[in-house]
């Protein structure tokens, strides 16, 4: 599995996340991700919308998308978001593991939509569409699992009815909205240069060769 994310002599994740830290378009990514995750989740807060007993949540949308525009920037940005968002007002233990679940999971999706677009341009076709349908559906299916997962073991909360609430919203969002959205902002992003780290990086510098 780590052959499959990292090409050799490739730096590790961990230093990748860091290094984000150091860079003036990195921290502009890392901010501008964070509030718009903070803006939607605090404006639905507000609203709460509840269907069949599952919180409706249209920020639910954005951590593939932003994850794979801007990788370990969106990592940061939207787990910061996620805890800013929950101080708004659904805050509880649980927003320790949605924190690192946030984290993980545009960062996850990042890696494996560039891992399955090697050799692939990127544009906004019927290709890179399909790999971020497939991305979406196994990103999710992991990040929500976990989650539940942190749930039942450190709170005791039933794991099938939290991976459904879990799941649920966060496929149907991500596999509508979110799919609207990385179709509409895909090609002007990496047009203008609207996009960052080293996956993307690797491709300027293959474009270029």
């Amino acid at each position: 599995m780590k052959g499959f994310f990292l090409l050799p002599n490739q730096a590790s994740p961990m230093h990748e996340l860091l290094e984000v830290w150091t860079e003036k378009k990195g921290l502009m990514f890392i901010a501008l991700s964070a509030i718009i995750y903070i803006v939607v989740l605090v404006l639905f807060n507000q609203v709460h919308w509840v269907v069949a007993g599952i919180s409706i949540r249209p920020a639910a949308a954005l951590p593939v998308v932003f994850g794979i525009l801007w990788g370990p920037a969106a990592a940061w940005g939207l787990g910061i978001g996620n805890i800013a968002g929950d101080i708004s007002g659904s805050w509880s233990p649980m927003s320790i593991f949605g924190f690192l679940i946030n984290f993980l999971y545009p960062y996850l999706s990042y890696l494996l939509w560039h891992r399955l677009m090697k050799g692939h341009d990127t544009s906004a076709d019927s290709y890179s569409l399909s790999f971020f349908l497939l991305v979406t559906v196994v990103i999710t299916l992991v990040c929500m699992i976990l989650l539940a997962a942190s749930g039942t073991i450190f709170f005791a909360r039933p794991f099938e009815s939290k991976f459904i609430s879990y799941f649920g919203n966060n496929i149907l969002w991500t596999m509508t909205v979110g799919t609207v959205i990385f179709w509409l902002v895909l090609d002007k992003a990496v047009r203008k240069g609207f996009v960052y780290g080293r996956e993307w990086d690797r491709r300027k510098t293959i474009a270029e060769t």
